[in-house]
């Protein structure tokens, strides 16, 4: 099966709710597993290039049997010689559940945490962050990245 059907061939959930969310959950599941096989092999930070856009960076921070904590991220360069890590999310995965959950990130300059900011629903600021997990996932498997074992 080549790539590019890969991150097309699973449709997005239609409406905000906790159902929706949960659905959201599976999906990201499955095409983090495409992007990342094998995700209980690794460990540390992997890269992943693909084509002409910016390496992918993979961390592993947390890992047991059953879940996986990790963080994806570019590493965008500055003018000054450094990095901003852009944008920024951390996943949740649960091997045995099945679902990948984003549980933090940073979007557009700002950072966005799972229990919401004060006036904003929880599940509101979940559906944003999963979503966006969802999207940038399919748009690296149409980029092709992949972290492979070696």
């Amino acid at each position: 099966m080549k790539h590019a059907s890969l991150a097309t061939a699973v449709p997005a959930p239609p409406v905000r709710s906790f159902a929706a969310l949960m659905e959201l959950y599976e999906l990201n599941f499955m095409l983090m597993r495409r992007l990342i096989p094998g995700m209980s092999r690794h460990s540390g930070v992997l890269v992943s290039a693909a084509g002409e856009g910016l390496p992918l960076h993979v961390e592993i921070v947390e890992q047991d049997r059953f879940t996986t904590m990790l963080r994806l991220y570019y590493r965008l360069p500055r003018e000054d010689g450094g990095h901003d890590e852009a944008p920024d999310l951390q996943v949740r995965v649960y091997h045995d559940a099945r679902v990948a959950e984003a549980v933090a990130g940073r979007l557009r300059g700002r950072d966005c945490v799972a229990q919401g900011r004060s006036g904003e629903r929880c599940l509101d600021v979940r559906w944003r962050l999963n979503r966006f997990l969802y999207k940038w996932l399919r748009y690296l498997l149409h980029k092709r990245h992949r972290i492979d074992t070696v």
